[in-house]
């Protein structure tokens, strides 16, 4: 089975809200930062998606 980018951003989301509960929103965005400074769009892209499925798990932001 090939999960989508879409159910690995969700998954990944799931497991950083299990592990950094309410702080898991200040990670993905420590992330972005990083990846921001050296350039990675690529990987800036994925955890932004990552970020926006943490915000409407924990219920801070829409669905879309």
């Amino acid at each position: 089975m090939t999960l989508t980018q879409e159910q690995i951003s969700w998954g990944a989301a799931s497991v950083l809200i299990r592990r950094h509960g309410e702080e898991a929103k200040i990670h993905a965005d420590s992330r972005i930062s990083e990846l921001t400074a050296i350039g990675d769009d690529q990987g800036i892209a994925i955890w932004n998606k990552i970020a926006c499925c943490i915000n409407v798990l924990s219920g801070t932001g829409p669905s879309n």
